[in-house]
C-alpha cells in the first residue's frame, strides 16, 4: 500500500511483511535540500508506522551531487535512521562505484548499528529482510 507519494519518492509499505519499499529515482533534477527533505519524510514514516524493515532500490538512481556532499547526506540519513526502531535495511546497489564507496564510508563514519546488507537483486534483498537468507556474521 502506498503510504506516501511525491514527485521524488513513493513509499510502498507491506504490513504483512513489515517491509517499506522505496525506489530511489534519478535525482539529477532535484536539489540536495529536496533530497534531504525526502529522506526526512522517509524517516518520519518509519517512525509513524513503527517499521522494522526497509528496502531501498538504488539500482536506477543517478545523482548529480558531489561525492562529499552525498556522503554528508548519507551520514545524516544514517543517524536519523538509528533514532527509529528499524532493524534491517537492504539496499539494491547503484552501478556507480564512487557512490557505493560513499555509502560504505558513511556507514562506517556514523557507526551504523542497523543490520545492513547490499544486494544486486530485489528478490535476494526481500528474502533477507524476511529472514529467509542466512545472516552474515
Amino acid at each position: 500500500m502506498i503510504i506516501y507519494q511525491s514527485g521524488l519518492i513513493t513509499l510502498d509499505y507491506d504490513p504483512a511483511t513489515d517491509i517499506l519499499y522505496i525506489e530511489w529515482p534519478d535525482v539529477q533534477d532535484f536539489l540536495v535540500l529536496e533530497i534531504r527533505q525526502a529522506l526526512s519524510i522517509l524517516v518520519d514514516h518509519i517512525k509513524s508506522y513503527d517499521i522494522k524493515k526497509l528496502l531501498i532500490d538504488s539500482s536506477r538512481a543517478s545523482l548529480e551531487i558531489p561525492g562529499d556532499e552525498y556522503k554528508e547526506v548519507l551520514m545524516e540519513f544514517g543517524k536519523n535512521l538509528m533514532n527509529t526502531r528499524l532493524e534491517k535495511l537492504a539496499r539494491i546497489s547503484t552501478p556507480n562505484a564512487m557512490r557505493e564507496n560513499k555509502v560504505t564510508e558513511a556507514q562506517q563514519d556514523v557507526h551504523f548499528t542497523i543490520s545492513l546488507r547490499t544486494f544486486t537483486e530485489k528478490k535476494e534483498a526481500i528474502s533477507w529482510l524476511k529472514g529467509k537468507v542466512a545472516e552474515e556474521a
